[in-house]
């Protein structure tokens, strides 16, 4: 049975308690590396993550320290909203994470690159968007190689993480990612801008369920959400909040 949005992030929150501490990048485990979370981070991260075949972990949310939260962008690159948001962001000196989409990649590579060229992490989404829940797993590797592969070539950068379109990804999957060197992330606040809710609704979602420690999830599909981004990130700041990509957050997986 595959998992969607709400059973996963109900089973997460269900499986949160006695982890063992993800397997993390040596630099994010002692702390070395500027921006990314140290040993306490690490166990802190231990309460928010379930766990997938072999032991790979996958996350909903962040430890929170210093009240860090990640701004995530899925779908994308979409030309005429895609620059939008990095304007956005440029401007308040801010960084995000994006999920991309490898076909829309394909299409808008130059794009795809400016985002990484600007200092934001990118991610894997897949190449077509399907539920991988519901694929057998030649077909969901071959999603994911298709996507590296397409992010690589476009803005010589390999992904780390991915986000399964739908929320949909069985835990017995979790191999394959790693078998791509990625760490699998969902969220914990779902603005549910691809349903075009109105800028004030959207708005509303992140300032009343944004917490440190929180995975936001919005997509750089349509221009009502670039028309509130400015909004939101300004709210957040206000808030007293740090804005950090995933691997910040996280830190980077370590995959065997």
């Amino acid at each position: 049975m595959d998992i969607s949005r709400r059973v996963f992030l109900q089973k997460l929150g269900l499986l949160s308690a006695g982890m063992a501490a993800p397997a993390l990048s040596r630099a994010a485990q002692t702390g070395q590396s500027a921006g990314r979370p140290g040993a306490e981070s690490i166990r802190r991260a231990t309460a928010i993550a379930g766990q997938g075949a072999g032991g790979i972990h996958f996350f909903n949310h962040g430890p929170g320290l210093g009240r860090r939260v990640a701004v995530t962008f899925d779908d994308g690159p979409t030309p005429g909203v895609t620059e939008k948001v990095l304007a956005a962001l440029r401007e308040r000196h801010l960084s995000a994470t994006f999920f991309m989409i490898g076909q829309r990649v394909t299409a808008a590579p130059s794009l795809a690159r400016r985002v990484r060229e600007e200092g934001h992490e990118i991610g894997n989404h897949s190449y077509t968007h399907p539920q991988l829940g519901r694929m057998p797993a030649p077909q969901v590797l071959a999603q994911l190689q298709k996507t590296q592969e397409a992010i690589e070539q476009a803005t010589k950068f390999r992904p780390c993480w991915m986000r399964p379109p739908y929320g949909s990804f069985h835990p017995v999957q979790a191999p394959l990612a790693a078998q791509e060197g990625l760490g699998v992330v969902l969220w914990s606040v779902d603005t549910r801008d691809w349903a075009r809710p109105g800028t004030e609704r959207i708005l509303g979602t992140v300032l009343t369920q944004t917490h440190p420690g929180s995975i936001v999830l919005m997509h750089d599909l349509h221009l009502q959400t670039a028309e509130v981004v400015g909004r939101i990130f300004d709210g957040l700041l206000e808030r007293g909040f740090e804005f950090a990509t995933i691997s910040n957050l996280l830190g980077a997986p370590r995959i065997a």
